[in-house]
């Protein structure tokens, strides 16, 4: 499993929407809640702000799982130190205008379209580093982008969270991204095994005991 999963993923849903049928680039990765702090960094005057604004674990698809397989033989298993760490990350899709026209204020509206047509033809991805590959290919990422509907008590909590003033967003959980440390549990093989028989007169039942286990 490749590593910075979560920067990976962002800019891989960056460049998905920004190559979707579009000659310039509308999305910029930054925190929404900082924005007003300064902006001058910014490309366009009217762009779509990433941020993520919640990570949180997918209880539902929680893996027990610690196996897994390291070769083509049903014997070849390897057992991992703790299983699979599955999140769900909270995306949040700004139409900010930098320059507060009325010009900027609709171009946003028009990308924020642009990016909800985006992930309403294609929600899931099976990706590698930012490239997307088939489902079978071996130790790849899954990313499934589901649009939350969020009501205005929420609305109001989220923005007042973020300390601004509400922007027109989309919302968007974005699962799974599986975090795996696949280091290997050392096993130690059983070297010597010592049996005691307590309160017995016989102490040839221990002898004989013994003598079972070395032959085997």
């Amino acid at each position: 499993m490749s590593t910075e999963l979560l920067k990976k993923s962002l800019s891989f849903l960056k460049n998905t929407v920004n190559n979707y049928g579009v000659s310039q680039d509308i999305i910029e990765i930054t925190n929404i809640a900082t924005i007003n702090d300064g902006d001058e960094f910014l490309k366009s005057k009217s762009p779509i702000i990433l941020s993520i604004i919640n990570i949180e674990e997918d209880k539902i698809a929680k893996n027990p799982n610690i196996y897994i397989k390291n070769g083509a033989n049903a014997s070849d298993i390897n057992k991992l130190t703790n299983p699979a760490q599955n999140l769900i990350i909270t995306l949040l899709f700004s139409a900010y205008n930098q320059e507060q026209k009325a010009e900027n204020y609709e171009n946003g509206l028009i990308k924020l379209e642009h990016v909800i047509r985006c992930f309403q033809e294609k929600n899931v991805f099976h990706i590698v580093g930012d490239t997307i590959v088939s489902p079978e290919t071996p130790n790849h990422t899954k990313l499934i982008l589901d649009l939350e509907s969020l009501k205005f008590s929420e609305l109001n909590q989220l923005w007042s969270m973020l300390g601004n003033k509400y922007m027109p967003s989309v919302c968007y959980k974005m699962r799974m991204i599986s975090i795996q440390n696949e280091k290997l549990l050392e096993e130690k093989a059983i070297e010597e095994v010592t049996i005691e028989l307590h309160d017995t007169p016989n102490k040839d039942n221990s002898l004989l005991i013994e003598r079972i286990i070395n032959e085997e």
